[in-house]
């Protein structure tokens, strides 16, 4: 099978021998997948500096298999200047924290053409980003979009019981497997029906400071649940400091 120029974005590279990357690529039309870019780790090789995490490329391969062999690999120029000059600090590690979620939660060669659409923006979005609490509300929209284009969707709307609505003055625990359980007075880790349903309707710009904080645990417990004992590596760029994620 050869590919000429598909739209992608590099996850991340994995040294294979003294001179070639394996490489996992998120494509628009076939999903993540991973490449053999020879001689990538060359000092001189052109693909040292386009293979690099959160530039917008376009790939070309051939081959069959698990691994097939990167061909050519370019800078899509649309969009290049914009992430290549502003994806700093903070709003780069909020970028690899995406592209951790994408490289655990997608299986291999399962096409996801608007969850690809959705990972530019946000990309484009951390660009733009100058406050926290931007990277914030990028960061939780990212991963609802994650889990309902992968299959793990979480009803927001609904009790666990599937027909019951969400009550906004009421305290739900997040269980794992059956969705939102109503609890009889706040614990430490419930959530405010209010929260819930902000996040269905995608108005986190709404919370304020401690219910934003609130909706990142409840987000992070139930990534936890999906991504099993293994902790996200990239939130660990982020301590002491403690920020968006």
């Amino acid at each position: 099978m050869r590919v000429h120029q598909q739209a992608a974005y590099i996850l991340v590279n994995r040294p294979y021998s003294e001179t070639s990357w394996i490489v996992e690529a998120f494509t628009r039309d076939y999903g993540r997948l991973s490449l053999m870019a020879k001689g990538a780790r060359r000092f001189k090789s052109k693909l040292r500096g386009t293979l690099l995490p959160f530039q917008p490329t376009l790939l070309s391969w051939t081959g069959k298999g698990e691994i097939p062999t990167l061909t050519s690999a370019e800078i899509d120029q649309r969009n290049f200047n914009l992430i290549e000059h502003e994806l700093l600090s903070d709003a780069r590690v909020c970028g690899f924290y995406c592209n951790e979620l994408l490289n655990r939660l997608m299986h291999r060669y399962d096409p996801h053409p608007q969850l690809f659409d959705r990972y530019d923006a946000a990309m484009m979005a951390l660009a733009r980003a100058r406050e926290d609490y931007q990277l914030a509300e990028i960061l939780r929209d990212f991963e609802r979009t994650m889990m309902r284009e992968t299959g793990y969707e979480v009803s927001f709307q609904l009790e666990a019981d599937g027909k019951t609505p969400i009550d906004e003055s009421a305290e739900y625990r997040f269980q794992p497997g059956q969705g939102f359980v109503r609890v009889a007075q706040p614990e430490y880790n419930s959530t405010s029906g209010r929260i819930i349903l902000l996040i269905a309707s995608n108005q986190g710009a709404r919370l304020s400071n401690e219910e934003a904080s609130s909706e990142k645990r409840l987000m992070r417990d139930i990534l936890r649940h999906l991504l099993g004992r293994n902790e996200i590596v990239s939130r660990a760029l982020f301590y002491p400091k403690a920020r968006p994620q």
